[in-house]
């Protein structure tokens, strides 16, 4: 490793680090916050599930453990706060790493291999999903693991880490498909990749009716309560305050939409852009973080992460400035009309929803301009033009 890039590393850890132990509240009070902490990555309910596991009690009967078993069973064997905020920042810095990793098989780009693991370790959303010690962090820990071992060819390695995230949040499991475009070109790997993807997630899944005594009630309270989405609290997606306000007959009918939606534009994606599949599953992971049931700043931050390899598109982009600016009002905001609504109670719901509707334009925002330039550097030949005006035919 070059010298900078040790330092974005070792800076990234030591940094989460620092913040976890030199103020331990802030862990808690970023773990009450919705734009961090979901019901399904708090790390405070995790910690309620490895409390009934230590003491024998039945883990999915309260209906307030959502986390997969496996997840509860490997925190359950960490004790001191430390060792857990020593864990959280060690993955954060893999993770930064790996984007290290990556950049060097895009050499061509003229970017800097310390830039994007550096812009990682700056990113005040991955640090504060960090502090939080969100489970998020592991989802996309095993994602960015997915990525980079498909980028070297490496199979197993690679089907582990994609049945892994993919256990840990299902909608990862529709990352397969761009996954195997930039896997490999031949039929017969891809088959290959497919089979062990799946073959690993089944076997996570045995190992989870294990560890809950033979029960396969995790399946309800985990996945299925995600994607019926049960629990509805606040948070920053686009699905909790339709279903609060939408009649219960029809509630089936668009759960299930939402759901469909959700993984709806993965293959179109991966097939408009297999020449360029990395870029593809970008925007497949953005696609998914703008749509998920339960999203958080940190799935946001990791997307943001990938933005640097985007470089050659920069140019083209429309309203690089409108998106940036939709997205710095909606962080800043979303807290304060949070507190408005629910602490002080000078606001209401439609004030939060509001500004969750601005964060998701953001990111759509960025979505779009993200497939525009890959559009136009194809239609430039690969070369960029940015002189060039395209006007609609």
């Amino acid at each position: 490793m070059l010298l900078k890039e040790k330092y974005a590393v070792v800076g990234c850890v030591v940094v989460r680090l620092a913040v976890s132990l030199l103020f331990p509240s802030l862990q808690t009070q970023l773990d009450k916050s919705v734009e961090l902490s979901t019901p399904m990555s708090s790390y405070r309910l995790l910690n309620e599930g490895i409390f009934l596991l230590r003491n024998g009690f039945p883990l999915y009967d309260g209906g307030v453990v959502h986390h997969p078993p496996l997840l509860v069973a490997f925190m359950s064997l960490i004790e001191p706060q430390y060792l857990v905020a020593l864990l959280y920042a060690l993955t954060d810095g893999l993770i930064s790493y790996q984007l290290i990793c990556m950049a060097r098989f895009f050499s061509d780009l003229g970017l800097p291999t310390w830039l994007p693991g550096a812009l990682y370790a700056l990113n005040p959303l991955v640090l504060l999903s960090c502090v939080s010690q969100s489970s998020v962090i592991f989802t996309n820990a095993f994602t960015s693991t997915a990525i980079l071992c498909a980028l070297n060819g490496n199979l197993l390695t690679f089907a582990m880490a994609l049945g892994a995230a993919s256990y840990l949040s299902l909608y990862q499991l529709s990352l397969l498909i761009p996954s195997l475009y930039l896997l490999s070109r031949e039929n017969n790997q891809r088959s290959r990749a497919t089979l062990a993807v799946l073959g690993v997630f089944a076997a996570l899944l045995q190992l989870s009716s294990v560890v809950t005594g033979g029960s396969w009630k995790f399946l309800q309270a985990t996945y299925w309560s995600q994607m019926n989405f049960e629990k509805l609290f606040p948070n920053l997606g686009l699905w909790w305050y339709f279903f609060i306000e939408m009649f219960d007959m029809f509630i089936p009918f668009f759960k299930a939409a939402f759901n469909i939606f959700a993984i709806s534009f993965v293959l179109p994606f991966s097939i408009r852009f297999q020449s360029q599949p990395f870029y593809a599953l970008v925007l497949c992971i953005g696609w998914i973080t703008l749509t998920k049931p339960y999203p958080t700043l940190g799935d946001a931050g990791f997307f943001l992460s990938f933005l640097p390899f985007f470089k050659p598109l920069f140019g083209y982009m429309r309203c690089p400035l409108l998106s940036a600016l939709l997205f710095i009002h909606a962080i800043i905001l979303s807290p304060i009309f949070y507190h408005l609504w629910v602490d002080l109670g000078s606001g209401n719901s439609n004030f939060f929803y509001a500004i969750s509707l601005v964060y998701a334009l953001a990111l759509g925002f960025i979505l779009i301009d993200l497939c525009w330039s890959m559009l136009r550097i194809e239609f430039d030949g690969g070369r960029p033009n940015y002189k060039l005006k395209v006007t609609q035919i």
